[in-house]
């Protein structure tokens, strides 16, 4: 009997509430438990970077989350090539990373400076650690996960190599690294459809076409394969050359936005290899199109 009056109230309750509240309640349980699966513990490096376009300091760091709580070592090189290695200790909580330093290991600087926190963001949608940094040279620091060799007790960042690369990657808004290979691993092409005998790139296809100049500036092993094609109506030549005429629209879209040429192969393939019937509107309106892949 208890458990049928408490069923009773259960369902009595759930009346009064709105669907919609259901939902953004669930959402808001799904969010925070997708937040809690992000795995931050591993090797980091990064820099400063201001908002003038210059850069400061080199940051290497190595850390582990364990009930989210973080410990580990960081290593800071200046500008001027003198560095120091601390521990470090902090807490996780869903996307926010706080670090404390702690215990002084080595240090090339004849005066000791003060222990630094920092408060950082994990970017969802680029994948790199970003904080705040010094207000007064309006600088942030960015860090990138990477698989690499750190040891607290080698005294200096052992290669800089990596540092323009990343600078110009991430002023340029490609994500990080290992976000980079998701980001490759879930993207789907769409084709980029036509007007009737034209090769005009219609406007609402711009974004889809921005994605794939950002996928394939951000992988340099990647080249991009441009396809036109066309319906049946003209003769085989004219749509040969429109097809072409479409193919090089694209190519004229990337170049404009900074993906060079040499990473563009273009094909045309006129009314040849259609992907429906030519016999109706909708048919033909599929075939009018460029495609895409990567090669």
């Amino acid at each position: 009997m208890e458990h049928f009056l408490i069923f009773y109230e259960y369902k009595r309750t759930m009346r009064f509430i709105s669907p919609f509240f259901l939902q953004m309640l669930l959402l808001l349980i799904l969010t925070k438990s997708s937040f809690t699966q992000i795995k931050l513990s591993g090797t980091w490096r990064g820099a400063e970077i201001m908002d003038s376009s210059g850069t400061g300091a080199i940051f290497e760091t190595k850390f582990k989350i364990i009930g989210g709580l973080a410990d580990g070592h960081i290593k800071v090189e200046s500008q001027n090539n003198d560095f120091y290695i601390r521990k470090i200790k902090g807490s996780k909580k869903y996307i926010e990373l706080k670090l404390k330093e702690s215990d002084l290991i080595f240090s090339s600087l004849k005066k000791t400076e003060n222990k630094k926190t920092f408060e950082l963001i994990y970017n969802l949608g680029t994948g790199y650690l970003e904080s705040n940094y010094d207000s007064s040279r309006q600088s942030r620091i960015v860090l990138f996960q990477e698989d690499f060799s750190f040891n607290p007790k080698t005294k200096s960042i052992q290669s800089q190599n990596w540092v323009p690369s990343f600078i110009e990657n991430y002023r340029s808004g490609i994500s990080a690294p290992k976000k980079r290979l998701q980001e490759l691993r879930e993207f789907k092409f769409v084709p980029i459809y036509f007007d009737v005998d034209q090769a005009v790139i219609l406007e609402h296809y711009h974004a889809q076409l921005v994605e794939i100049i950002k996928i394939t500036k951000s992988h340099s092993d990647l080249r991009i394969q441009v396809t036109g094609h066309t319906d049946s109506d003209g003769s085989k030549s004219y749509n040969r050359n429109l097809s072409k005429r479409r193919a090089e629209s694209i190519i004229k879209f990337f170049t404009k936005r900074g993906l060079r040429r040499d990473r563009i192969v273009i094909e045309f393939k006129g009314e040849s290899e259609p992907v429906e019937t030519n016999k109706t509107k909708e048919g033909k309106q599929k075939n009018r199109r460029v495609d895409f892949r990567f090669i």
